[in-house]
C-alpha cells in the first residue's frame, strides 16, 4: 500500500535516510524540539534544517503524516455521526451537511438562464 489521499506516496518517506525517516517518526510521535530530536538521532540541528528546506523531505513528511493520521479515521467516523444527536441544532446541521459533502451529495447549483431576442407584434385585428 503505497499510494494514498491527496496524492502522496508513501515511498517518498521510505526513500529518505534513516535519520530523516528517525526525525519524522520522533516529530510526530513525541512532543520533543528539533534540538532535543538532534540529540536523539546523533544529527547536527543545522542538518534538520536544511532537511526542512527539501522538497523530497517535505514530500516525505507529508507520506508519513497521512500515513500516521491514517489509523484515525475510522474514529473520526464515529465521532461525526455521534454529532448528528448533538444538543445543538447547529452542530447537528454542521455536521450533516459535512457528512453529505464528503460524501458527495452536494447540493443543485442554482443557474441563471438568459435569452436575447428581437421580440415582435403582428397587429393583424381589422
Amino acid at each position: 500500500m503505497t499510494n494514498m489521499l491527496n496524492s502522496v506516496n508513501f515511498e517518498d518517506y521510505l526513500n529518505l535516510s534513516k535519520k530523516q525517516r528517525e526525525y519524522i517518526r520522533i516529530k510526530n510521535e513525541t512532543n520533543l524540539s528539533d534540538k532535543e530530536i538532534a540529540v536523539e538521532i546523533n544529527t547536527p540541528a543545522p542538518s534538520i534544517s536544511r532537511w526542512k528546506t527539501n522538497d523530497k523531505f517535505k514530500a516525505g513528511l507529508m507520506a508519513y503524516q497521512a500515513h500516521h493520521l491514517e489509523s484515525a479515521v475510522p474514529q473520526a467516523l464515529k465521532t461525526m455521526i455521534n454529532l448528528l444527536d448533538a444538543k445543538s441544532e447547529l452542530v447537528r446541521f454542521q455536521a450533516s451537511k459535512d457528512i453529505l459533502d464528503r460524501t458527495g451529495y452536494n447540493p443543485v447549483e442554482k443557474q441563471e438562464i438568459s435569452m436575447q431576442g428581437a421580440v415582435t407584434f403582428n397587429d393583424d385585428i381589422d
